[in-house]
Formats: C-alpha cells, structure tokens, sequence
C-alpha cells in the first residue's frame, strides 16, 4: 500500500494538479489539506478503490466537512484544474529557476545547488559563501520579499499560485540585490 502525503505539494503547487505526477506514481491513498482551502482551512483523504476500507463515520477530519471549507475547496479544484492555470504555475516556476540559474552563473561561489517543480523551489547555499538561508530570509524579509528557509543552506521560495510574470521579476530583482548585498559584506568581513 503506497500512501503519499501531498499536503504541501498538491493541488497545483508542482505545476500539476498532484505533485505526485512529476514522480511518474500512482499511491492508493493520498493527503491534502493546505492548498484545497485556499486559506480556508480543510483536509480531505483521497484513496483508489483498492485502500477504500472506511464506511461512513469511520474517518474524521477536523476541518474536513463543515460548509464553508467544502464551498472553497470547490472553487479551488474548479480554478487548479484549468489547463492555463498549471500552466502558469510551470512558467513561474521556470522564470524563477531560470533566475536562480543566472545567478549561480554570474557569482558560482554562492550557490551550490537549485531544484524544484512548479512554484515550490530552493537554492541552495554554498557552506562557504559566508552566510546562512535565515541571513538571507531576514534580509529578504526587510526589504519586503517574504520567503522561507528550510535548513541552513537553503531558501525556498513558494509564492501564491496566482503569481505574475512581472511579480516574479520584481521578486527575483530584490533577491538577487539582497545576496549580492550580502555576499559583498562577508566578502568585507573577511579581509
């Protein structure tokens, strides 16, 4: 029995409706809460007929059936679903990498790894570059980009799935000035 949790990564976030599809599996049952409310809290447990063993009452989800939470989840499956909508999603998250990539090219001494799908993905920070994902998040943070750090090294970057091309631009603009900003004053430190 393959169970997957998609809590994070479904409903749209990978650039397809499961983020289970860029993985080329299929589980008997999955998880997803988060991206189904779009804000409005909900949890739901989707299963193929094989892992379908609950009757009705045998499972509960504390958000998962009052009216409101249902009403959003629908309206957020009617909007995921359309084609043009993933494919946004795809394109952000390309225009993002394609970002990260360049500036992997122009300073290779500060980034050691980029990965993701869609509109969920992290750089990766050289140990030796001379300042950690929670510098870079603070900073961020102060010049009003809000991302998150997932360790140390990386800095993961998950905007709305409604995310523009010219927002991404702006983001990735204030980035990039942020690290270079950094990377210049660990570069002062150190003489």
């Amino acid at each position: 029995l393959l169970v997957m949790d998609e809590v994070q990564v479904g409903v749209g976030r990978t650039g397809k409706l499961w983020g289970f599809e860029n993985l080329g599996v299929v589980p008997d049952a999955f998880t997803i809460a988060k991206g189904l409310g779009g804000g409005v809290p909900i949890g739901a447990l989707l299963c193929t007929e094989k892992a379908n063993v609950f009757r009705p009452g045998e499972h509960a989800s504390t958000f998962g059936g009052n009216a409101l939470s249902c009403a959003a989840g629908i309206a957020v499956m009617q909007t995921v679903t359309d084609p043009d909508f993933l494919q946004n999603v795809q394109d952000r998250g390309d225009q993002i990498r394609d970002r990260l990539k360049k500036l992997k090219e122009k300073h290779p001494e500060l980034v050691a790894d980029i990965r993701g799908w869609g509109l969920i993905s992290g750089v990766e920070l050289k140990p030796d570059c001379g300042f950690t994902s929670v510098n870079v998040i603070k900073e961020t943070t102060a010049n009003g980009l809000l991302l998150v750090p997932a360790g140390p090294s990386v800095v993961r970057f998950l905007p709305p799935l409604i995310v523009s091309e010219e927002e991404v631009t702006k983001a990735m603009d204030k980035f990039e000035e942020v690290v270079e900003s950094l990377l210049d004053q660990s570069l002062l430190d150190q003489k």
